[in-house]
């Protein structure tokens, strides 16, 4: 049951409450006691029967006899909680606050019923009180962060939900939510630049990335010119379009697109990897060569630098043990990556090395498998150009590599 946590309350508790009161004779406390005891048992009992009208008129019944009780009318709103009653929980969250500010239960829903109600106003101080008395409550966090939003401050969402993220790196739901804010925050800033200068640059190549993320290669192309055309020595350009054409395999426009690129930034090692990939390609090994030994140069963790070097080692019949050490980097730094598995068959197969041979192979089919499968559920495309920004960037398809 939703709130249960907090629905679950002890007995003892309240007890304690009412020895501190001090109410009249010991023999008088006792009866009251009792008759609260019987109340709040009734009611625990309709909860769990999920008969909250019963349990509603059984915690009313309690504070009729002890108004004080700060955690019983927590619990009331509570129920009113999960029966929608909106109102009604709103006022018994804050009867009790008024008598305890510090309740956490009463703050956290208190802020829940605003947000389910579209008060994000009103919910920000219970929520971040919430937070204050429970670091440790997800609902908290989510809730605050989506208030934030809804409420245009974009910037505070993203603060509260990235210390969530700290807290549950795994969680799903607070991932969703934060990646809900930065979207909100990137098309804000594009519609902005938009209205400034629709035809400048950084708009054109912000519409090329669009269209790039969503596989419309002619109008990526065709934006990324336009950007080229008002900024034709700007950083990054001539390496996006370089890109859409590497992708779509059109590797003569590549080539072009990332000389160009690196007459304006000779350290862009992602530039430096792709024409040595392309060179491999081609089998012009000596550039292939040349280009990829500067890309790890530049890059020493650029995964994809070292298994192309080892390829072309591979392929040129050269140093197989520097070919195994560039191979075995990949393994390293991206250990699910199959395809330095497969080409490291190859190398032990040169040098007669059967056992290890068989190793890499079924490691090899087992990775491949896995990798497949994840190909075949429901992928996010990243905006375009972000994943060349990482280290991870995806490993290009090896054509020679069995399916």
């Amino acid at each position: 049951m939703e709130g249960d946590t907090w629905v679950c309350l002890r007995l003892s508790g309240w007890l304690l409450v009412l020895l501190v009161c001090g109410r009249g004779s010991a023999l008088a406390q006792t009866a009251l006691e009792t008759r609260i005891e019987q109340h709040f048992l009734a009611a625990r009992e309709a909860e769990q029967k999920e008969d909250y009208e019963r349990a509603v008129s059984e915690y009313q019944a309690v504070l009729k006899l002890s108004p004080e009780l700060a955690e019983v009318s927590s619990n009331l709103g509570l129920i009113y909680y999960l029966q929608r009653k909106d109102e009604e929980a709103v006022k018994a969250f804050q009867y009790a606050l008024k008598r305890k500010p510090d309740l956490l239960a009463a703050n956290l829903f208190l802020g829940m019923v605003y947000v389910r109600t579209n008060q994000y106003e009103k919910s920000i101080e219970p929520l971040k009180k919430a937070i204050a008395l429970g670091p440790g409550e997800t609902r908290a966090y989510l809730n605050l962060g989506l208030s934030y939003v809804e409420l245009g401050r974009e910037a505070d969402a993203m603060d509260i939900l990235k210390k969530a993220a700290e807290l549950w790196p795994q969680d799903v739901e607070v991932l969703y939510h934060l990646g809900v804010v930065y979207t909100r925050l990137m098309t804000t800033t594009y519609k902005k630049m938009a209205q400034i200068d629709p035809d400048s640059y950084r708009v054109h190549q912000l519409l090329g990335s669009s269209y790039e993320a969503r596989r419309d290669t002619r109008k990526a192309i065709e934006e990324y010119k336009l950007a080229i055309a008002k900024k034709p020595d700007f950083a990054g350009l001539h390496y996006a379009l370089g890109n859409v054409y590497w992708k779509d395999g059109n590797l003569e426009e590549a080539e072009e697109e990332f000389l160009q690129e690196l007459k304006i930034a000779p350290e862009n090692y992602l530039t430096t990897w792709k024409l040595g990939n392309i060179y491999l390609i081609k089998k012009r090994y000596d550039l292939a060569l040349q280009y990829l030994e500067k890309a790890v140069q530049q890059r020493p963790d650029l995964g994809q630098a070292h298994r192309d070097l080892g390829k072309a080692l591979i392929q040129t019949g050269g140093d197989m043990e520097r070919a195994v050490a560039h191979l075995k980097k990949v393994v390293q730094l991206s250990p699910d990556e199959p395809t330095s598995h497969y080409l490291l068959a190859q190398v032990y197969k040169k040098q007669g090395r059967k056992a290890e041979q068989q190793t890499e192979l079924e490691i090899f089919e087992r990775l491949r498998k896995i990798q497949q499968q994840k190909e075949q559920s429901v992928t996010i495309a990243a905006p375009a150009g972000e994943d060349d920004k990482n280290k991870n960037e995806d490993f290009a398809e090896e054509p020679n590599v069995p399916r």
